[in-house]
């Protein structure tokens, strides 16, 4: 082994030491930042090919970092209506664009502190648009995705600028089967209210004439 060797293979260890403490240091920055998930570093050995049986080729250490990205989260409550949050596996799934084109950049991300944008999209802090898939009343269609939402069932589905049902594939990540979220189109019709119930204490000196007068009169002014 050459001098040479011996020194290259001490600044190997000591670079990867001082990745592993800019790990920890970025850990520690991140502490509060929103989906933030830490990074470990792991140690692998450099095995270099041995040339001869008398002299050793040394070949050091090298970092390997990893990043958690699939780890649970702790989830906090906010002040904010359009903060979201994951409990289990997934991603949101973002664009940098409101609508994208065939040349803008999907992304995968776990922080749900979004924001709407002067358009009603709702946008992350590095400014990328929340994409979904739309929901549409179940028609039957053997090919649609179905989706339980609070015991009614609706497919993934949406009707283009001609009327046309289009059924949404969710396994395919594209303009054509996610949509932006934009809560300016969000909205529905509201229903009449069917039944109605009430409960109220009466005085107990009342007498018993003068508190059926009192509910009778009650139930006429309503």
């Amino acid at each position: 082994m050459s001098l040479y060797g011996a020194l290259f293979s001490g600044v190997s260890g000591l670079s990867a030491q001082s990745s592993a403490m800019g790990a920890i240091a970025d850990n520690i920055t991140n502490v509060n930042t929103v989906g933030y998930k830490g990074t470990t570093v792991n140690f692998q050995t450099l095995v270099t090919k041995q040339t001869s049986l008398t002299t050793y080729s040394a070949g050091g250490a090298q970092p390997k970092p990893r990043a958690n990205i699939d780890i649970q989260g702790l989830l906090s409550a906010t002040s904010s209506s359009t903060d979201l949050g994951i409990s289990g596996q997934g991603f949101f799934v973002v664009n940098e664009a409101a609508n994208p084109g065939s040349g803008n950049v999907w992304g995968y991300t776990r922080a749900g502190s979004f924001k709407l944008d002067d358009n009603g999209y709702l946008t992350n802090v590095s400014g990328y648009y929340l994409q979904a898939w739309p929901l549409m009343t179940y028609d039957g269609s053997q090919t649609a995705s179905l989706v339980d939402v609070g015991g009614n069932t609706f497919m993934k589905a949406y009707q283009d600028q001609y009327g046309v049902t289009t059924y949404v594939n969710d396994n395919v990540i594209d303009s054509r089967n996610l949509k932006p979220i934009n809560l300016n189109e969000i909205g529905g019709t509201a229903t009449a209210t069917q039944n109605i119930r009430i409960g109220a204490n009466l005085p107990s000196s009342d007498s018993i004439r003068r508190t059926r007068a009192r509910a009778a009169a009650t139930a006429s002014r309503r």
